[in-house]
């Protein structure tokens, strides 16, 4: 299946990389055996929401008290469960990070500094040690030593797609037609920006049919 700058362009008109990244995305697919127009139109898709198809790391910059208390509720918000102050964590993504992801997904607790260390990165947002180690092991990149991989255009590209086969039913439900699975495949339960993901879809599709 190959990518081209066209199709990058149409989930991402900004996009800065598209040639590189269609390039990359081509092996990528080609790697782990992602033929299906359908699967490889929800993939782009999932990518676009979670991160306009670029390596990133998550930012956690947070500002007001009220945006902690309604995205980690369970930390911050008293009518859910929460007890820590907001105060020490707006405008602090390293110490935040350390807090709400500590003992997840393999990360020590929040003075072990994993939670920064490990958190959202690549274009698919891997999370957590435990994601970080075995999808260096798919794709033969020391990830858990050097996290700061995930960074790369190519390394993201694999590791999106090794999530998207090998770590989850995504690539299982997309050939089976059900493209809104593919969200909660890769964003769990809240299935976040559902909408936009399946309006991304919908534009790429007739590119790869």
């Amino acid at each position: 299946m190959k990518i081209t700058r066209q199709m990058i362009v149409t989930a991402n008109s900004r996009h800065p990389t598209a040639e590189l990244t269609a390039a990359k995305m081509t092996w990528s697919l080609d790697q782990f055996g992602i033929t299906d127009p359908h699967s490889v139109a929800a993939l782009l898709a999932n990518l676009q929401v979670e991160s306009g198809i670029v390596p990133k790391r998550e930012g956690l910059y947070y500002t007001t008290a009220a945006r902690l208390m309604a995205v980690f509720p369970s930390k911050f918000d008293p009518r859910r469960g929460g007890h820590y102050p907001t105060g020490p964590y707006l405008g602090n993504p390293e110490g935040l990070a350390n807090l709400v992801y500590a003992g997840k997904l393999g990360n020590g607790d929040a003075a072990s500094g994993d939670g920064w260390r490990y958190r959202g990165g690549g274009m698919v947002q891997t999370t957590g040690e435990v994601n970080y180690q075995h999808t260096g092991e798919l794709i033969n990149q020391p990830l858990r030593s050097h996290p700061e991989l995930i960074e790369q255009i190519g390394v993201s590209c694999l590791a999106a797609c090794a999530y998207w086969t090998r770590m989850s039913s995504a690539d299982q439900l997309a050939r089976a037609g059900n493209i809104s699975g593919t969200r909660r495949a890769v964003n769990g339960p809240a299935m976040l920006d559902l909408d936009g993901m399946l309006a991304v879809y919908h534009r790429l599709l007739p590119l790869l049919s």
